[in-house]
C-alpha cells in the first residue's frame, strides 16, 4: 500500500491541471466570440494544450500506479480499453447529440466567423465551454479528434481519482476502482462520441477532491480551486449547474473551523471562484435575451417565449410511456446502476454499475464520518435532482459517479482489510462487475461496427446512412443547391452536422412553421411566399411524419390548401426511404 501523503504532490499537480483546464476553455470561449482561433490553425493551441494536460494527468497515474505489482494488470487493461476506444473513435460521427449539437454547432460558428447565439437553435444559448474546444478540430477537417479529446477528459477523470484513493487506500482497490469506473458502460459510450459529458464528470471530480483537500489543510488555493472546477463543470452544460450548491455544502460541512465568520468567508471565497466561468456565459445570455439562465428559468427571468407544452410528471410519463409500475418509477435513479442500456429512452440510454450502488452503503457499514455522509449526500442528490428536474438518462446524472467510486473503493478496502478470508468473494465480485461492463461494451462494438468501416468492406456514405437514414439528401444538397440556399428540416431530429447548405428548423416542434405558413395563408402562393420570406428556399422532410403532423393540426380547409401548395409549390429533387428534398418554387 502506498502511504497517505507520498503521492500528494502528484495529486495536487493533477488538480491544479485541471483548474488550468478550466481556465483555456474560459479564455478560448471569450476569444472564438468575438472571431478569433475559430477557422485558423492557431485555434489548435487551445484544445491541443488541454490534451497536453489531460495526458500529463495520466501519466502521473501511470507513474504512480505502476510503482505497485498489484496494481499493473490495472494498468494494462485500462489501456487494451483505451485503445479499442480510439478504433471506435475513427468511425464518422452519428450520435445523435454531435449531429444536433456538440458538432452542429461548431461548424455553424466556423461558417459565420464567431462564436455566436443561433435563435432557430435553442442548444447555442447553453453553456459550452467543451463543445469550443472543438470548433479549431472540425475547422481543420479532424471530425475523429474531438471525440478523442472528450475521451482524454474520461482519462483525466480516472487519474485524478485513482491519484486520490491511492494516497490512503491499496494501491490494487484503487486500480481497480478506476478500471471500473472507465469500463462502465455510460462512461465507455460517451468516451466514444464527441459529447460533452465526461468534461462534466472531470471538472465535478477534481472539484470534490480539491474540496476533500481543503477540509484536510485548510489551504484557501485548494478552496478556490474546488469553487472554481464546480462553476467549470456548470460551464459544460446546463446539468453541471448542480454541481455548485452541492459542493457548497461540502463546504460548511467539512470546514475544519466551523464558527460563523470562517464558514461565511469560505463560502465566500468559493462562491466568487465558482462564478468566474460562470459569468462569461450568464452575461452574453443576459445580453441576447435578458435572462441570465436561458432558455431555463423563463418564468423568473424572461426571455424568447417557447410553445406551450403539456406538463406531465415524471411519474405520469414514466407510468403511461412505459408502462412502469409506482415501484419502477420510484427506483428509477437506481435501476440506472443495473437494467439501463444504451439507445433505449426507456432503460436510461445507458447504465452505470451495479456495483457502485454498494458505495451507497458506505455510510451505514464504513467510515461513519463527515466525508462520507457528504459524498453520499451528493450522490444521492444529483440522482434525485436529474429524476426530478428532466427526463432521466444515465449521462445527465453523470456527476453523481464523481462520489459513489469513491465510497465504493473505501467500503471495499475495509472489507479487504476487516475479513481477510472474504478476499476470494471479493475478487469473484469485482470480476462479476467487469463481466458487466466488458458485456455492455461488446453489444456497444457490435452496434458500432468500427471494423467493417475501417477495413473498407463498408463506405463512409454507407456507415453514415445506416445510422442518419436522411444523410443521402443532405449529400445530394451540398453538391447541387446554391450556395445561398436554404433548408427547412422538418422531423429530421435536428440533425444539421451533414448539411452544408444554410438551414434552420423549429427547435420544440418540427413541422410548426409550415404549419403556420398554411394557417396564416389564403391561399398556396401566400405559403410559398411566407416561406420565402423567411429565407427559406427548399424542405427535408420525414414525409410520413410530416404528413400525420399537419393532418392532426390543420383542420380540412387548411389541409387542403396545404395539398394544394405541395402540389403546385413543391418540386421533388431527391428521395431516400421516406425522405424527401424539396424546392419551394
Amino acid at each position: 500500500m502506498i502511504e497517505r501523503g507520498e503521492n500528494q504532490n502528484r495529486l495536487d499537480l493533477a488538480l491544479w491541471a485541471g483548474g488550468s483546464i478550466g481556465v483555456l476553455g474560459t479564455l478560448y470561449f471569450l476569444l472564438a466570440s468575438q472571431g478569433y482561433g475559430l477557422a485558423s490553425p492557431l485555434g489548435l493551441i487551445w484544445p491541443t494544450a488541454v490534451a497536453v494536460l489531460l495526458v500529463g494527468t495520466a501519466g502521473l497515474a501511470c507513474c504512480e500506479a505502476w510503482r505497485e505489482r498489484s496494481s499493473r494488470l490495472m494498468v494494462v487493461a485500462c489501456g487494451v480499453f483505451v485503445a479499442l476506444v480510439l478504433i471506435v473513435n475513427l468511425v464518422p460521427p452519428v450520435a445523435r447529440d454531435e449531429l444536433t449539437h456538440h458538432l452542429a454547432l461548431p461548424e455553424l460558428f466556423i461558417s459565420t466567423g464567431r462564436a455566436v447565439v443561433l435563435p432557430f437553435a435553442e442548444q447555442s444559448y447553453f453553456p459550452m465551454q467543451l463543445t469550443m474546444l472543438y470548433t479549431p478540430f472540425l475547422a481543420q477537417g479532424w471530425e475523429s479528434l474531438p471525440k478523442d479529446l472528450h475521451l482524454l477528459f474520461g482519462v483525466g477523470t480516472v487519474s485524478v481519482l485513482f491519484l486520490y484513493l491511492s494516497s490512503y487506500l491499496a494501491a490494487s482497490v484503487a486500480a481497480f476502482i478506476a478500471l471500473l469506473l472507465l469500463t462502465t458502460p455510460t462512461f465507455a459510450n460517451l468516451a466514444s462520441s464527441a459529447y460533452v459529458d465526461l468534461g462534466l464528470l472531470f471538472f465535478t471530480t477534481v472539484s470534490l477532491i480539491a474540496l476533500l483537500r481543503w477540509s484536510e489543510t485548510e489551504s484557501t488555493g485548494l478552496l478556490a480551486l474546488a469553487g472554481f472546477t464546480a462553476g467549470c463543470a456548470g460551464s459544460v452544460k446546463y446539468n453541471g449547474y448542480l454541481t455548485v450548491p452541492l459542493v457548497l455544502i461540502g463546504v460548511i460541512t467539512l470546514a475544519p473551523r466551523k464558527d460563523a465568520a470562517t464558514v461565511l468567508r469560505n463560502a465566500m471565497v468559493f462562491g466568487f471562484a465558482a462564478a468566474l466561468p460562470l459569468v462569461p456565459w450568464m452575461l452574453r445570455n443576459y445580453v441576447e435575451t435578458g435572462n441570465p439562465f436561458f432558455p431555463l428559468m423563463r418564468s423568473s427571468f424572461g426571455g424568447p417565449p417557447r410553445p406551450d407544452t403539456p406538463g406531465v410528471d415524471i411519474f405520469t410519463k414514466r407510468r403511461f410511456l412505459y408502462n412502469e409500475s409506482w415501484l419502477e418509477v420510484m427506483t428509477t435513479p437506481f435501476r440506472a446502476f443495473v437494467t439501463g442500456r444504451y439507445g433505449d429512452p426507456a432503460r436510461f440510454d445507458g447504465s452505470f454499475n451495479p456495483l457502485l450502488l454498494f458505495g451507497f452503503l458506505g455510510v451505514f457499514l464504513g467510515r461513519r464520518d463527515d466525508k462520507t455522509r457528504f459524498l453520499w449526500l451528493f450522490s444521492l442528490g444529483i440522482l434525485i435532482l436529474v429524476f426530478f428536474l428532466t427526463t432521466f438518462r444515465a449521462r445527465y446524472a453523470i456527476a453523481a459517479i464523481a462520489a459513489l467510486p469513491i465510497l465504493t473503493a473505501e467500503l471495499l478496502d475495509k472489507w479487504r482489510v476487516d475479513l481477510p478470508r472474504s478476499r476470494t468473494l471479493l475478487v469473484a465480485l469485482g470480476a462479476v462487475a467487469l463481466a458487466f461492463n466488458l458485456a455492455h461494451f461488446v453489444d456497444y462494438w457490435d452496434k458500432m461496427s468500427p471494423l467493417s468501416y475501417l477495413s473498407g468492406n463498408e463506405s463512409r456514405d454507407s456507415y453514415i446512412t445506416r445510422f442518419v437514414p436522411e444523410y443521402p439528401l443532405s449529400e445530394y444538397a451540398n453538391a447541387n443547391l446554391a450556395s445561398d440556399s436554404k433548408v427547412y428540416l422538418a422531423f429530421l431530429g435536428q440533425r444539421g452536422y451533414y448539411w452544408r447548405r444554410p438551414y434552420t428548423y423549429d427547435y420544440y416542434y418540427s413541422g410548426t412553421s409550415l404549419r403556420d405558413a398554411v394557417r396564416l395563408a389564403r391561399s398556396p402562393q401566400d405559403v410559398s411566399q411566407a416561406l420565402r420570406n423567411q429565407g427559406i428556399s427548399h424542405i427535408a422532410a420525414s414525409a410520413p411524419h410530416l404528413g400525420r403532423y399537419l393532418r392532426e393540426d390543420l383542420n380540412a380547409n387548411e389541409m387542403s390548401r396545404w395539398q394544394r401548395f405541395a402540389a403546385q409549390h413543391l418540386r421533388l429533387l431527391r428521395t431516400h426511404g421516406s425522405f424527401g428534398l424539396y424546392e419551394i418554387i
